[in-house]
């Protein structure tokens, strides 16, 4: 265990907390992901609420909803949050 004196944040003024935040854009986070997002666009009623609720911005609204494999982590929030049931969660096998 680090002692006190140690820990890197201690000369930092403030509450310890992280620098750069929501930097999956740089980091190419997609490969972490198990599942994926499937867009059904017939069911879609462009609402936007995916691309409003996705914590990553890996989904890119371009008249319709475009999907970010290299920043999508696949949390599936996109999946419980449309209200229309036009995404569902597949297996990604990364190919």
């Amino acid at each position: 265990m680090l002692e006190e004196s140690q820990l890197r944040y201690e000369k930092r003024k403030g509450v310890p907390h992280m620098e750069e935040p929501g930097n999956s854009i740089k980091v190419r986070t997609g490969d972490w992901r198990v599942f994926k997002p499937v867009w059904n666009l017939k069911k879609c009623t462009r609402c936007k609420q995916c691309w409003l609720m996705c914590p990553d911005t890996a989904i890119h609204w371009k008249g319709k909803p475009v999907w970010d494999s290299q920043t999508c982590k696949g949390c599936l929030i996109c999946v419980e949050v449309c209200p229309a049931k036009a995404i569902t969660s597949v297996r990604d096998l990364h190919e």
